[in-house]
């Protein structure tokens, strides 16, 4: 792609057009890179006339680069990476780029893998899910996706193709998620993001499973959260039988009740692979403590992308196989 001199007249900048555009580096590594570079044709000026103008043919080409459904599902890209072009995107990107990047998010969500059944997610929406998912790395490198964000993402997605799933936000309280099956994934995600604000009780999700849908089978649970939980039971700092976290606690009564529900469930206990309630604990984060040590049935996620998805299937449908292949790819 071809630039001008900072100061320089247009008039010495060449034309952009389609031809450039797909025929550039960004075209060449495919929708992916064109999806993540918007800023940067952004501030290029690539979606201007070069008289004040839209070029509105040069935006909707690339509008229809970024929702090219056989593209999509080619690539088995998944919905994360079209809400952090959204919520990234710099002021004056065209309208129409925008629309592009929801309808993006929606056909990815069939890319969503299918859970063995479904599941209880616990979205933490505490104060500190506001930071932003990256962490802070300065001006101009900090993105403005938030880990409230990514996590009300991933429930969406996870409702959106597991529609028995139940999805529970949290912070010192649980609260009732209201969904509508109307909502697009990313108004969804918007929408499950505004709960809560204040501390952490990891534990919350649990006992709602544990008394609300206690007559509800579930193949796991998974809590996505940055892992700050610091009260249990109402209590700062309070922690269980032998300093155990209020989600191990919480955890056991889970996998004693869902064994009542179905007697043929293995236990931890019983080191039988396969089938069996599981435990997914996605850390945006990564800080060095959790709320569940590593076993068979607890698994543990640092980080987040669109790789997060495949693997919590994988780990949830006990095909060691699978998960190891996918593990490696994440």
């Amino acid at each position: 792609m071809t630039t001008r001199p900072r100061g320089a007249a247009r008039s010495a900048r060449l034309p952009v057009t389609q031809e450039i555009v797909s025929s550039n580096p960004i075209g060449d590594a495919g929708q992916g890179s064109t999806v993540r570079n918007l800023n940067t044709l952004l501030r290029h000026e690539v979606f201007s006339s070069g008289n004040g103008t839209t070029d509105n043919e040069l935006v909707n080409y690339v509008a229809g680069r970024i929702a090219d459904a056989a593209e999509i599902r080619r690539s088995r890209q998944c919905p994360y990476q079209f809400l952090a072009a959204y919520l990234n995107a710099e002021e004056g990107m065209p309208q129409n780029i925008k629309a592009a990047l929801h309808q993006a998010a929606e056909i990815a969500c069939g890319n969503v893998p299918e859970l063995p059944g479904p599941v209880l997610i616990g979205l933490d929406t505490s104060g500190s899910m506001g930071a932003a998912v990256t962490g802070n790395r300065g001006r101009g490198a900090t993105s403005k996706m938030r880990c409230v964000d990514v996590a009300a993402l991933f429930a969406a997605a996870i409702l959106r193709r597991n529609p028995d799933s139940v999805v529970v936000p949290f912070d010192t309280a649980a609260y009732e998620a209201k969904v509508d099956p109307q909502d697009t994934i990313l108004s969804l995600a918007e929408r499950l993001a505004k709960y809560g604000g204040g501390g952490t009780d990891c534990s919350l999700p649990l006992a709602q499973a544990n008394s609300k849908y206690a007559k509800r089978r579930f193949a796991g649970v998974v809590l996505v959260s940055d892992n700050e939980s610091w009260v249990y039971a109402g209590r700062t700092f309070g922690y269980g039988q032998q300093d155990a976290t209020g989600v191990m606690l919480e955890w056991q009564k889970f996998v004693g009740n869902q064994q009542r529900l179905n007697p043929s469930c293995p236990s931890p206990s019983q080191g039988e692979a396969g089938w069996g309630p599981k435990l997914v604990c996605i850390d945006l984060q990564a800080y060095a403590t959790t709320q569940a040590p590593e076993r068979e049935d607890i698994l543990n996620i640092g980080g987040f992308s669109d790789a997060v998805f495949s693997v919590v299937a994988s780990f949830l449908s006990g095909d060691a196989g699978r998960f190891v292949a996918e593990v490696v790819e994440l």
